[in-house]
């Protein structure tokens, strides 16, 4: 054998260190969405509960933890194309560490008040701005290969370890609330050793043009393909109509119909998420033993209808356990809906404008949230929550069949990868 073959690895060894990187890449993830997980529960509950704030209040507090992305997500999918992903994903685990040792120490002291969590909410916005983009750009370059199913990986191990947070943050009425806060810190340390260990993913892009100018290109480039510029608007909607209700409808919905105590709340609130987030695994789960699927807008399209149909439900007053299955079943439509979108967006955006594409794609969802939470928010404390649950209801209806209509959504057709 030669010295050039012997230093040319053979295609185990590239699978082998392929798989090392993947693993790498989905326990970093797995870090962010454990902490998201727990942040999930313990925000709303110290809105909800302790603070004892009002349906409008509560809606603004939600709409601050995605505010941020309206202003900075797609100037972090600029970052994303131009920095080294791996680079961006060390700094924002290693600064996201603070906002809850800082949360931690405040509520030792008895000095937690509604803007300090607005504070926090902004703080750990700002940086999920930044990250998610980065991530989702790198996740092309760690897999390399069967997109859709490293796609559905990541979207399992997302969900999966939001689950985890969730299950964490079920104990807080046994561990306290400051000891969660310091172990979320804790597992953004483990995400920062993980992003440490990747190898360098250096910029995609390499223009030189302002910021400014890159943003608007992004854009452009993505409205100029009518399926991922379809599937933004969609994106939107189910922020607006969907995550909006969710974020604010559910927490007041037990505090004041299914909750009494603190112990409760949380209790309670984690079921709801994990039953939620359950529902998105089983999906995931599915679409990996199913495989390449051909027709990806008109499952969107199926899931997000049972999406309306499960807010019209809403507004029947059921046991607590009747919720919980609506929600699992809520969950299973969700899961689907973000595999199907992101693959979508996954292989038709272009390498070299693939973090901005995919940043104005979480644009469409981060920038329909805040705006849906803050609706929600004022059409609770106006109409009340089984009333307030069908407005979005209904108006899901007419997005869903102008998009059936007027885009291809519906004839969408996706070749094997």
């Amino acid at each position: 054998m030669t010295a050039e073959a012997a230093a040319t690895p053979e295609p185990a060894e590239i699978a082998a260190a392929r798989r090392q990187r993947l693993n790498l890449y989905l326990g970093g993830q797995a870090s962010w969405f454990i902490s998201l997980g727990i942040q999930f529960v313990i925000f709303p509950y110290l809105v909800t509960q302790v603070l004892n704030e009002s349906p409008s209040r509560v809606g603004i507090a939600q709409m601050s933890l995605m505010a941020p992305a309206l202003f900075f997500m797609l100037l972090g999918g600029t970052v994303a194309d131009h920095g080294d992903a791996r680079r961006i994903l060390i700094r924002v685990h290693m600064i996201a560490t603070l906002p809850p040792l800082v949360l931690a120490g405040i509520f030792l002291y008895d000095g937690l008040t509604y803007p300090v969590l607005i504070v926090y909410a902004l703080v750990m916005g700002t940086l999920g701005a930044f990250a998610i983009p980065a991530r989702d750009s790198a996740l092309t370059r760690v897999a390399e290969t069967g997109i859709q199913q490293a796609v559905t990986m990541a979207m399992g191990v997302q969900m999966g370890s939001q689950l985890v947070g969730m299950l964490f943050a079920a104990m807080a009425a046994i561990t306290g609330t400051p000891a969660l806060l310091l172990f979320q810190a804790f597992v953004m340390l483990t995400g920062l050793w993980a992003s440490a260990k990747l190898t360098p993913l250096p910029p995609t892009n390499v223009a030189t043009a302002s910021r400014y100018a890159q943003i608007v290109d992004g854009i452009k480039t993505a409205a100029a393909q009518p399926i991922v510029a379809t599937v933004i608007v969609l994106n939107f909607a189910v922020g607006l109509f969907y995550v909006g209700s969710f974020l604010v409808v559910l927490p007041l919905m037990i505090r004041e119909i299914y909750a009494t105590s603190d112990g409760q709340f949380t209790l309670f609130f984690s079921i709801i998420n994990i039953c939620f987030w359950g529902g998105t695994i089983v999906a995931n789960i599915a679409l990996l033993r199913i495989g390449h699927i051909h027709h990806r807008g008109r499952v969107m399209m199926g899931s997000l209808t049972s999406g309306l149909i499960i807010l019209a439900l809403f507004h029947f007053p059921v046991p607590f356990w009747a919720i919980c299955l609506l929600v699992f079943w809520w969950g299973i439509g969700a899961g689907t809906t973000m595999t199907m979108g992101r693959t979508i967006v996954q292989t038709a955006a272009s390498g070299n404008h693939l973090g901005r594409v995919l940043a104005a794609y979480q644009l469409g969802f981060s920038g329909g949230a805040p705006l849906g939470a803050l609706m929600m928010g004022l059409l609770v404390g106006w109409l009340g929550i089984f009333d307030a649950v069908l407005v979005p209801a209904t108006i899901m209806i007419g997005v869903l069949g102008l998009l059936y209509l007027f885009t291809p959504i519906w004839s969408y057709r996706a070749e094997a990868e």
